[in-house]
């Protein structure tokens, strides 16, 4: 706290009057986090259609990374430190961003299947820790874009070919 505090240019005890305890401070980081990413889908959904709108979202993800890459490991890794109550509200953002991912991207038929929320677990959470995929790889973006939607794309391809 006293670091934070620090970084932000206020005295510990400020931050008190906002947040009475530090797990209430990460549920709130950690909330906070999961409404940004709903709302990087949205626009990019809005303002691109057909073929490039995967391309699009990955690129998003890749600029929020660059932006604030401790946000997707406090995300995940702070999640463990939350009570139950709050598991449970961080737990219903997440999985509105992963159906809006889902939606905006495949098709209504994939989004009908039974798998279509695993489907929507897995690439959103493979997205969110793309830094330590390619940490120590120094491709291009477009390289990595290209690479990741091939990925992404592939696995869609499978679970949509499966009974």
């Amino acid at each position: 706290m006293r670091e934070l505090a620090r970084h932000v240019g206020i005295a510990p005890g400020s931050l008190y009057n906002h947040f009475p305890s530090k797990q209430a401070l990460l549920f709130d980081l950690i909330e906070e986090f999961y409404e940004e990413l709903l709302m990087l889908v949205q626009p990019v959904r809005q303002r691109t259609a057909g073929p490039h709108l995967l391309s699009d979202l990955i690129a998003a993800h890749l600029h929020l990374h660059r932006e604030r890459p401790l946000h997707f490991r406090l995300a995940l890794q702070g999640f463990a430190y939350l009570d139950t109550a709050q598991k449970q509200r961080i737990t219903l953002k997440r999985v509105c961003y992963e159906q809006a991912f889902l939606r905006a991207v495949f098709s209504d038929t994939l989004s009908a299947q039974e798998t279509a929320a695993a489907v929507g677990h897995i690439i959103t959470r493979f997205l969110n820790c793309l830094p330590g995929w390619l940490e120590g790889r120094p491709l291009a973006d477009e390289v990595n874009t290209h690479l990741i939607e091939r990925l992404i794309k592939g696995a869609v391809q499978e679970c949509s070919a499966q009974p």
